[in-house]
C-alpha cells in the first residue's frame, strides 16, 4: 500500500473549504487542520502509487485556495502503527493529537523508529523520502502533555537532529 502525506497550506480562513474539497478525492484517507507553519495535513493511501500522484497533480494542487504543498513519501519499508479505526474514533473525541517530522543522523531510520516504538504515546511512525527522514503521531490527553512527550522523550532518542510538530485540530477534518 502507498502512502504519502501532503502538508498545505492555504489561505487564511478557507481551512474548511480546502478539507471539504479534499473528502472528494478518492486516495485522501484523512485530513485534519493544524496550527502551527502548515494549515492542513492531509494523509492518502492506495494500493497504487501512479493513483496518488493522479490525485496530488489533478486533484490537491487544483483545488481553490491552496497556496503551496509538501509532499512527504512514505518509504515502502515497514513502519509501526499501533492503533485501529475504531480505537483512532476514540482518539478524534478524546485526545490531542500531533504529527512530528524528523530529521536524523543518516541510517539511523530505523533504530529510531525502534525506539520510537518503545514510547507508549506514538501510535504511528514511518520512514520518509524527501525532506524528512521520519514522520510519527503522537497522542496525550493535553497539547502540554504532546510538548513534554516531545521534548522527555523523543527529542532524547540518539540520532534525532530535529523535530517539526504539527498539531492537530481534532474537531476540523475527517476520517474516512
Amino acid at each position: 500500500m502507498a502512502k504519502v502525506y501532503v502538508l498545505i497550506i492555504n489561505e487564511s480562513g478557507k481551512e474548511d473549504s480546502v478539507i471539504s474539497h479534499l473528502r472528494n478525492i478518492q486516495s485522501v484517507s484523512n485530513a485534519y487542520g493544524t496550527f502551527g507553519s502548515y494549515d492542513i495535513l492531509a494523509k492518502l493511501e492506495s494500493s497504487d502509487e501512479k493513483n496518488i500522484q493522479q490525485d496530488i497533480s489533478n486533484g490537491i494542487r487544483k483545488i481553490p485556495n491552496i497556496r503551496s504543498t509538501l509532499t512527504l513519501l512514505v518509504d515502502k519499508r515497514s513502519g509501526i502503527s499501533k492503533i485501529s479505526d475504531t480505537e483512532q474514533k476514540v482518539l478524534d473525541e478524546h485526545m490531542a493529537q500531533a504529527y512530528i517530522t524528523i530529521h536524523c543522523l543518516k541510517s539511523e531510520e530505523e533504530n529510531i523508529i525502534s525506539k520510537l516504538n518503545a514510547v507508549a504515546e506514538v501510535v504511528e511512525a514511518y520512514t520518509l523520502v524527501g525532506n524528512y527522514e521520519i514522520i510519527s503521531k503522537v497522542v496525550a490527553p493535553t497539547y502540554n502533555e504532546i510538548s513534554e512527550i516531545i521534548s522527555k522523550k523523543i527529542r532524547k532518542i540518539p540520532g534525532i537532529k530535529s523535530t517539526i510538530t504539527i498539531n492537530l485540530i481534532n474537531n476540523q477534518g475527517f476520517d474516512k
